[in-house]
């Protein structure tokens, strides 16, 4: 193990171009190389990364209800993209070496505008879509990372919290303008869903002159063909673990978060309201703790404190007084909030390059999010239909959260991954 070398802006050539050699000022290239397309390109993805699932649950018993869903297709429906946003994230790293960070990121953000448009088609559309949405979002999440690390290698705990921060508010957005959307859309689920299709074609427009960006393609196609030793590494194991837990948790309160609040006697408007205070409050610590967690050599205290505050909301939600429950909720948001983009940025930091990043990248989000899946929404309804209670599920959050703080405390460690050919 070593420490974290520093990695210094590379320097780049000016562009040459015909325009030059003809007089003409060198107005195209002083566009596309502008620093405001990267930043643009990085805020516009983070904030398409969750809109099109977390806008689902609000309608779940109309789309239960119009397409004759069964209780395991509701649950198939609501778990399946996050098991994709793992089976899909191996073929980034592929990807990415063949045709480019940029390009894939650009033909994802059009793949997960086609799944949304594909997904009101019917019921086999329906999955059919959300695979799509799903594959599309993995290749978009293992990417997004890389070029932080590529992009801004002075700036990766501001960018890293900003990042988190747009994570947050795609879905605290795409939460509480579900009713409203469909109010304006005569009433169709279907519609109000659409909508963030635009939102990806937008971001898609967006990165459209990273292409022309010469050092960005070359750096994507410079990535070595595999980086030995990263599986047998136990921090790159730790920084995984602590990305599934963490996301488990996050995912588990997307899906049965507003039941949670239900059960405790909020109306289903009530509830849809409480958890997405929780959403906005994750922006807060999404952004911040990035930025604070970076410019530290250690993250360990912080990984602590963040799995405290998870742990905390989600009892007080479960056995807290009902008069508290926004406050709860609130604690729940700071606490995810942070622990999510601290997961993001031990993928950066604990990477020497943004070749490994990649490499780093793609095995904490494959693992990490089938993980995910099957210890968040899937295990905590098994859980909540066998015991009939949340008192029974908050067991399980107490040992998830042991879990998690043990794991964070071993990749908050000030140590980089031992790779050969990086």
């Amino acid at each position: 193990m070593h420490k974290s070398p520093h990695h210094p802006s590379t320097p780049h050539p000016r562009p040459q171009h015909d325009g030059v050699r003809h007089g003409n000022p060198d107005w195209f290239s002083r566009l596309i190389h502008h620093p405001a397309w990267a930043v643009a390109a990085v805020l516009l993805v983070a904030f398409n990364l969750r809109p099109a699932l977390t806008s689902v649950a609000p309608f779940l018993s109309l789309i239960r209800h119009d397409l004759a869903l069964s209780g395991l297709g509701v649950s198939l429906l609501t778990t399946v993209p996050v098991i994709c946003l793992g089976l899909f994230g191996p073929f980034a790293p592929m990807l990415a070496r063949r045709y480019g960070t940029d390009a894939v990121i650009l033909a994802s953000l059009l793949a997960l505008a086609l799944g949304i448009v594909i997904r009101n088609g019917g019921l086999a559309p329906l999955f059919a879509g959300t695979l799509l949405i799903g594959a599309a979002m993995s290749l978009l999440g293992v990417l997004s990372p890389v070029i932080v690390k590529r992009d801004f290698p002075r700036h990766i705990g501001l960018m890293m919290g900003l990042y988190t921060m747009l994570i947050s508010l795609g879905a605290a957005l795409s939460t509480a303008t579900a009713a409203p959307l469909r109010r304006i859309s005569d009433g169709s689920w279907q519609l109000a869903l659409l909508h963030w299709a635009f939102s990806a074609v937008i971001a898609a427009v967006v990165l459209v002159p990273r292409l022309f960006h010469h050092r960005a393609t070359a750096a994507g196609k410079r990535a070595p063909a595999r980086i030995a030793g990263l599986m047998r590494d136990p921090i790159a194991w730790q920084v995984t673990g602590f990305l599934a837990l963490v996301g488990s948790l996050a995912y588990a309160v997307f899906s049965w978060g507003p039941s949670m609040l239900e059960a405790r006697g909020l109306s289903a408007t009530q509830a849809g309201a409480v958890i997405s205070l929780s959403y906005i409050a994750q922006m807060a610590t999404g952004l911040t703790i990035p930025m604070i967690a970076g410019r530290l050599r250690d993250q360990r205290l912080v990984a602590v404190v963040l799995v405290l505050l998870t742990g905390t909301g989600l009892l007080g939600i479960i056995f807290g007084p009902v008069g508290f429950l926004t406050l709860f909720s609130v604690v729940l948001g700071l606490g995810q909030g942070g622990a999510f983009g601290l997961a993001l940025l031990l993928i950066v930091l604990r990477a020497g390059n943004p070749q490994v990043a990649t490499q780093l990248s793609s095995m904490a989000q494959s693992i990490g999010y089938v993980v995910s899946a099957l210890v968040g929404p899937f295990a905590v309804g098994m859980i909540h239909d066998w015991a009939g209670s949340w008192e029974t599920v908050a067991v399980f959050f107490v040992a998830v959260g042991l879990a998690t703080l043990l794991l964070g405390l071993g990749a908050g460690r000030g140590k980089t991954v031992a790779t050969s050919g990086s």
